[in-house]
């Protein structure tokens, strides 16, 4: 699949403007220099240059088949599925994020693209996804001092 180089440039110009508007409402450090908004600004600001260069690249390519073409690959067995799993599942995701924690989430969602991916193993799959997904939330929480959000497991500590 080839998506048009200046679609690419869109979206990334749309995602630095929303970067750069989020960032606009983080409070200042006191007594600091730079605030919270600078790393944002910076990739915000690394987003649009990126996007201006892709959408000039793309007028200047004469030969347009449209802002998506799909490759060979897409007409094969199962790989449009595979797609839909990865963004659709990656969607619903961060829609059930908060109800359902990180734990149950991501583990339904790791366990379900290994298994497709692994060939259909659905109990190795799930207790790999169980262990990654305890290992990630660990490094969150102890590491990094970021929790994640726990949904119906909240109260239960490991």
């Amino acid at each position: 699949m080839r998506i048009h180089d200046s679609l690419i440039g869109v979206v990334l110009l749309a995602l630095a403007a929303f970067a750069a508007y989020e960032a606009a409402g983080f409070p200042p450090m006191p007594g600091q220099r730079f605030g919270p908004s600078l790393v944002p600004n910076l990739l915000a600001a690394g987003f649009a240059i990126c996007g201006l260069v892709l959408i000039a690249s793309g007028l200047r390519c004469r030969e347009v088949a449209g802002p998506v073409e799909l490759g060979a690959w897409a007409r094969k067995g199962g790989h449009v599925l595979d797609v839909g799993l990865v963004v659709g599942g990656l969607v619903l995701l961060i829609l059930f994020w908060k109800p359902l924690g990180f734990l149950i989430g991501a583990t339904l969602y790791t366990a379900v693209l290994a298994a497709r991916f692994r060939g259909g193993r659905l109990a190795s799959s799930f207790v790999v996804a169980l262990l990654a997904c305890f290992a990630i939330d660990w490094g969150f929480r102890r590491l990094l001092l970021v929790p994640l959000p726990q949904g119906p497991l909240t109260g239960l500590y490991w």
